[in-house]
């Protein structure tokens, strides 16, 4: 049963490869919920999510803006993801997410902000 779920969480993560905003969209909603289980965030971090969500940060799209920066926010409470979204390049890219006029950008970007700023 246990192994099963891992292998969901590898093709959870396998997904942030796709070409489509939409499927990162979601995918990047369904990290954000998966990441606030202490487990499942280990499992995720081991499969590399942090540089593949850090890949996304150039993104033009609102709507996968504000689920990527919440994903962010919530892989920031493990480990040394932190310093790892940093060496990524993460953090220049999610700053410029503030011009946006989308309130739900803004609220996400600043979560993950905080979080990235966080001393452990």
């Amino acid at each position: 049963m246990v192994r099963s779920f891992v292998g969901g969480l590898e093709l959870i993560v396998s997904l942030l490869k796709s070409d489509h905003v939409e499927v990162l969209a979601s995918v990047c909603a369904a990290i954000a919920n998966i990441a606030k289980d202490e487990e499942n965030l280990a499992v995720i971090t081991d499969h590399g999510v942090v540089p593949m969500l850090a890949k996304l940060t150039h993104t033009r799209s609102d709507r996968l803006r504000k689920h990527l920066a919440e994903a962010i926010a919530r892989c920031c409470h493990w480990g040394n993801n932190r310093v790892a979204f940093g060496a990524a390049a993460a953090v220049a890219p999610l700053v410029r997410y503030l011009r946006s006029p989308d309130d739900e950008v803004h609220r996400s970007t600043a979560r993950a902000l905080h979080q990235l700023s966080m001393d452990d």
